[in-house]
């Protein structure tokens, strides 16, 4: 039977392929002798397309909205522990929800009627249901606590939605004020501007330079603005297609954890993610070892996807949590410390409880005073930008009066 696997390096570096084996274990231990740390192994038919009910996605391209996401895992939660079966909760949701969700809810119902797992019939959609879902599912799934899993799962997913608003809010103000000064500046250098030079020029006025200034730069946009856009958006095209590749990824997203005003926020949003996750699968009783290689599955940024995966194999190695993550780039030493006291006490999941609440506080205080940060300098900025359009059209105003007055 052939396998398809996703799996890492010992430094982070995802791989996939597939392989001819007589079972998952097999396959597990081909890839271990390979120096490879195994995350995903599914089944494929002799077609090449994974197996439906066993991680095949039929639908792989769709994708849903968070909140939709949110719903689904927090009414699956609350009806199951109601005592509605699955399939009548299935039902429920099914009715209630429109549009592209509608018809994954739809295909997962359809699945377990057939006779396969949830967390299998899930499976199927990676990319709306993340590795961490799944896990958590498949586990509920397993030991009889599937209710409560995905009850940590809602939480999460709220706390993730409730994080992205906080950001956009915060984000928002300067946004809009910006585009404002922009939209201002091309309005008075495309259309008011080019009428007064012409009046100013028929009274053979001599411009000030900072109109001058002006003016070339609203008959460059009017000869040439189109071709500004479009080169524009090819670059912005080019920028997301050369940020997806494999090799550019990981210093993209160093370069972004160095990003003066944003540096705090987003560290603190990649250490709430993983401590939070970690939190949740070990108190579902997902193994460590398996808790990491989810996470790393979880967490956005490939640096710290690299810190779960080298912690990972310490772990295999023998090693602590804590002394896999102690004196690593990116991971705070009171993460590492919190972490080893939690091991030495036998609460590890208190531990990193703790530590996710603390720097979902810290995120959430950081969104908070963003526009307090931002603030002072978007008001420089707009000063200078108001300061030099004042200047480059009320000058010349002036000397078109003092000349008639002459």
């Amino acid at each position: 039977m052939q396998y398809s696997y996703v799996a890492t390096t010992r430094t982070g570096e995802m791989q996939r392929g597939t392989l001819d084996a007589a079972s998952p274990q097999e396959v597990k231990e081909h890839l271990q002798e390979l120096g490879l740390i195994p995350i995903t192994i599914q089944v494929r038919n002799r077609k090449g397309a994974r197996i439906p009910g066993l991680g095949a996605p039929r639908h792989g391209g769709f994708r849903v909205s968070l909140l939709d996401r949110v719903i689904f895992a927090r009414h699956l939660s609350i009806m199951l522990q109601s005592g509605l079966p699955l399939v009548e909760a299935l039902d429920v949701l099914r009715e209630q929800t429109t549009g592209k969700m509608q018809e994954v809810i739809v295909s997962i119902r359809t699945d377990v009627m057939n006779g396969s797992s949830l967390a299998a019939s899930l499976d199927a959609f990676p990319k709306i249901f993340s590795g961490i879902f799944i896990g958590m599912v498949r586990v509920g799934e397993a030991s009889g606590t599937l209710e409560r899993n995905l009850d940590y799962v809602a939480g999460q997913l709220e706390r993730d939605f409730d994080l992205r608003r906080k950001v956009k809010s915060a984000m928002l103000y300067p946004t809009v004020v910006l585009s404002g000064v922009i939209v201002l500046g091309t309005v008075l250098s495309v259309f008011i501007l080019p009428k007064l030079v012409r009046l100013f020029t028929t009274f053979k006025l001599e411009l000030p330079f900072a109109t001058r200034i002006f003016l070339n730069i609203a008959t460059f946009l009017v000869d040439y603005g189109w071709y500004v856009l479009g080169g524009a958006v090819v670059m912005v095209v080019v920028l997301i297609i050369v940020g997806r590749l494999k090799a550019v990824r990981p210093f993209l997203h160093e370069l972004v954890l160095h990003i003066p005003v944003l540096r705090r926020l987003l560290r603190g949003m990649n250490l709430a993610r993983m401590t939070r996750a970690m939190n949740i699968l070990l108190k579902s009783g997902v193994p460590i070892t398996d808790s990491l290689s989810i996470t790393a599955q979880v967490v956005g940024n490939v640096r710290y996807q690299q810190q779960c995966t080298f912690a990972l194999t310490q772990i295999q190695q023998g090693g602590l949590l804590s002394a896999a993550l102690s004196n690593r780039r990116y991971i705070p030493p009171m993460t590492s410390r919190m972490i080893g006291v939690g091991e030495k006490s036998g609460k590890l999941e208190e531990s990193l409880a703790y530590l996710a609440g603390f720097y979902e506080g810290e995120v959430d205080t950081i969104t908070k005073n963003l526009s307090t940060v931002i603030e002072p300098f978007l008001l420089i900025v707009i000063g200078i930008v108001l300061g030099f359009l004042a200047v480059a059209i009320i000058s010349p105003i002036y000397q078109f009066t003092g000349s008639i007055g002459r």
